[in-house]
């Protein structure tokens, strides 16, 4: 075989060739992905991802990013997977740019939404292909945001500085647009605290303060 040829079996018909990788564990799937351009085509295609829904092989995946706390314009994405000994270790996912790590994330499905503390910056990340699509900009500049997702709609609150108080935009994951209003949050004791994180229980958003009060 020459230096430059595929090893890729193309003789297999292609239905084949989706039920061998669809059985394939997707932490494997960056290094099958480096045999050909066919593969990774394959690996991200939604033809793939409907095959392994059907045989029952859909796996649950952690995502961590990694940052510098001084420089944290440059984070990795790294997926947490099991290695054969039973140990734990990350890889990275080397098609996803670096992102900027502050700010909040919501996993939906298949898609995790970054928004952006300091640029009011909006994306989304597919993690069936692990690309990135830029989404329209927060409709106003906050910062020490949290979010949440309710029925479909992530609600993202945080201090703005311009108005001096704590308010909250909406996001339609189905229509991927900003509502237009911008919610105040009318309490007065916690307007002029920052949040730190939320958690989200029947159907409602519970925000913590730095003095860990909800």
């Amino acid at each position: 075989m020459s230096p430059g040829e595929s090893s890729e079996p193309l003789s297999l018909p292609e239905d084949v060739i989706v039920d061998i990788i669809a059985r394939v564990p997707r932490f494997d799937y960056p290094t099958l992905s480096l045999v050909s351009k066919h593969f990774r085509s394959l690996v991200t295609s939604p033809k793939l991802y409907a095959s392994r829904s059907l045989l029952g092989f859909t796996e649950h995946c952690l995502y961590v990013v990694l940052y510098n706390h001084f420089d944290n314009s440059n984070s990795r994405w790294y997926i947490l997977c099991r290695k054969p000994d039973g140990n734990l270790r990350l890889v990275l996912i080397s098609s996803l740019p670096p992102l900027h790590g502050n700010g909040s994330f919501v996993a939906v499905g298949s898609m995790i939404y970054v928004f952006d503390n300091t640029t009011s910056s909006a994306s989304s990340i597919d993690c069936k292909s692990h690309t990135v699509q830029k989404l329209h900009n927060m409709p106003i500049h906050m910062v020490h945001t949290v979010a949440g997702l309710i029925d479909g709609k992530i609600y993202v609150s945080g201090y703005c500085n311009r108005a001096s108080k704590n308010v909250m935009v909406v996001f339609n994951t189905e229509t991927k647009m900003w509502e237009p209003e911008i919610k105040p949050i009318a309490n007065k004791e916690t307007c002029k605290r920052w949040t730190r994180n939320c958690v989200v229980m029947a159907g409602k958003i519970y925000t913590k303060d730095p003095f860990n009060s909800f």
